[in-house]
């Protein structure tokens, strides 16, 4: 690979532009390619970067551009077969969430990803925030004890995107889940194995298709349990992420706050901690405090520039990948049952993953 990173980004839309931009501001990368089909987004493109190439084509991209990574940063339905021509071609990917879309997709992904040399990295920047590092530091520290039970909720009225993403006006909430089982997958082993979901359609647009709210009940082999909600449609003003574990030693909360009037707060209790027992306000939020007078790394609380520093970190020193594959398809394959599930009312469904064969 070159001494400096060759980037490219296919989807110029307001996450891609980001994105893109963000990485401007490390100096091992080089911005040299967009690809992007709507005429008003490439017209931003060749304003804003002039020095870089503009391609209609991706093939043409990959092909041309000599590219080191690609960010993946089209509308969420069509992930997986522009990560897997990239991959195909050994070139690094660092895919926005969800990385697939279907069972089909993540076995055709899966399978192209055992053969590439190339590094996938899954874009789910909340496995980067300060306070889910905290609540991973304290169950490896054995604080915690053993797994019973976790809840985690995305509830996120986003009824003011639908025009600019029309795609999110029927994507079922429950799929959109890397936000909410991402970072409670980063202390759980075991995958997840069944599955019983349940939804309340469309109250308040009474929209075809739509689903206001989602929850599922998710369960291991060894019966550990995990509750996810998820709301795209609401009038909730409350936090968008709250995550609460249940241990045999120890419990930790982060709730996601009410608007103004109650702040976000973390916790945790455990009897294996001397002045611990009773729950314990711990001083962290988003911003993880190697990156807090870090230059534009403020994005989703600073995540987003954490995710891509381990990310180029990890290409430079041929590392493994900080998210890979694996872990993105742990964290969005039990959506995609979980709206199966909702489908035939709640019937509990097996989960099924591409290395269970």
């Amino acid at each position: 690979m070159s001494k400096k990173i060759r980037l490219g980004v296919v989807g110029f839309g307001s996450r891609g532009q980001d994105m893109f931009n963000r990485s401007n501001s490390f100096d091992c990368v080089t911005l040299v390619a967009i690809c992007e089909i709507q005429e008003s987004l490439l017209k931003k493109a060749q304003e804003k970067y002039p020095n870089v190439d503009i391609y209609v084509d991706y093939s043409e991209m990959l092909n041309k551009a000599e590219l080191d990574v690609v960010f993946i940063e089209t509308p969420a339905g069509n992930h997986a077969l522009f990560c897997a021509q990239a991959l195909e071609r050994n070139i690094n990917v660092f895919s926005d969430i969800p990385s697939v879309a279907s069972l089909e997709e993540a076995e055709m992904l899966w399978q192209i990803g055992q053969k590439s040399s190339a590094m996938f990295m899954t874009g789910a920047n909340p496995n980067y925030w300060a306070f889910v590092e905290a609540m991973v530091d304290l169950y490896s520290k054995g604080l915690l004890g053993k797994l019973s039970y976790m809840e985690a909720e995305y509830i996120h009225d986003i009824r003011e995107l639908f025009e600019e993403t029309p795609w999110r006006k029927t994507y079922p909430p429950i799929k959109y889940c890397t936000h909410s089982l991402g970072p409670l997958l980063r202390i759980l082993e075991e995958d997840l194995r069944y599955v019983s979901c349940v939804s309340t359609g469309s109250h308040i647009n009474n929209f075809l298709g739509q689903q206001d709210l989602m929850t599922a009940h998710y369960r291991t082999e060894s019966n550990v349990v995990i509750r996810q909600t998820c709301s795209f449609v609401n009038n909730a003003h409350i936090g968008y992420y709250s995550y609460r574990v249940f241990g045999t030693e120890g419990y930790f909360e982060r709730n996601g706050g009410r608007e103004d009037i109650i702040k976000p707060t973390v916790m945790f209790s455990s009897n294996k901690m001397y002045g611990a027992q009773k729950l314990t306000k711990l001083p962290v939020n988003y911003m993880r405090p190697e990156y807090k007078n870090v230059l534009r790394a403020e994005g989703h609380g600073g995540a987003d520039y954490a995710m891509l520093d381990v990310f180029f970190k990890a290409i430079l020193n041929n590392d493994p990948s900080p998210l890979g594959l694996r872990e993105g398809l742990r964290m969005t394959i039990p959506g995609i049952f979980a709206v199966e599930s909702a489908n035939q009312n709640g019937a509990m469904l097996e989960i099924k993953y591409p290395w269970d064969k």
